[in-house]
């Protein structure tokens, strides 16, 4: 076989990185969105509410926790969403959670209440909602039960 001239090299190359980039592209674009439709929303009266109602009717902790995780609102509105996930994820821990588990549990949510705590700011609130609830999940997952 022979050596291809220098110009073919270049193109093979140049066309090998922009496939590549395409394809880092497309599977960006297809990222994941909030499942939450329309429907949902002018049926709930609002998207705030159809969140809510998606999240309660959520069965696991992990699966309220994605649902705020993709529709989370940037606003202290999400206190309200971090206590729904809450509410499924500490029953699979905290009730059967040595001291040392529900202390570590406790230094973690303080952790997070900082963040409003620094900052003014509808944004700020939601981001220590955020991490009250990733808190809770991450601790049922590593001390919960599989229900």
């Amino acid at each position: 076989m022979q050596p291809l001239p220098h110009g073919r090299v270049r193109f093979r190359h140049c066309f090998a990185a922009i496939t590549l980039l395409v394809a880092c592209s497309a599977s960006a674009s297809a990222a994941e969105q909030c499942p939450v439709s329309e429907a949902a929303i002018s049926k709930a009266g609002g998207l705030h509410q159809a969140i809510i109602a998606a999240m309660k009717t959520e069965f696991s902790c992990e699966g309220a926790y994605r649902i705020l995780e993709l529709c989370q609102l940037g606003s202290s509105g999400d206190n309200a969403f971090s206590s729904i996930v809450l509410s499924k994820c500490e029953p699979r821990f905290l009730p059967k959670a040595l001291p040392a588990t529900k202390a570590a549990y406790e230094k973690a949510r303080a952790k997070c209440d900082k963040i409003a705590e620094k900052n003014e700011g509808s944004m700020y609130q939601s981001q220590a909602a955020v991490c009250i609830a990733r808190s809770g999940r991450d601790f049922a997952r590593k001390y919960g039960t599989k229900s």
